[in-house]
């Protein structure tokens, strides 16, 4: 069973958030980028190899 008015909803809840995508998108890919980081020095102390 289909609840069309929770689509609906969220339809119009990513409809709403279009205007940021670009800035979304920035904070996405910093926060990953910074993720990857903290796990490579972290990998590194415990005595792997760094990732090149």
């Amino acid at each position: 069973m289909i609840n069309w008015d929770l689509q609906d909803a969220i339809a119009a809840f990513v409809d709403s958030l279009r205007p940021y995508f670009p800035e979304i998108h920035d904070q996405y890919l910093a926060l990953l980028h910074g993720f990857a980081a903290v796990q490579s020095q972290l990998l590194s102390l415990l005595g792997f190899p760094p990732v090149s």
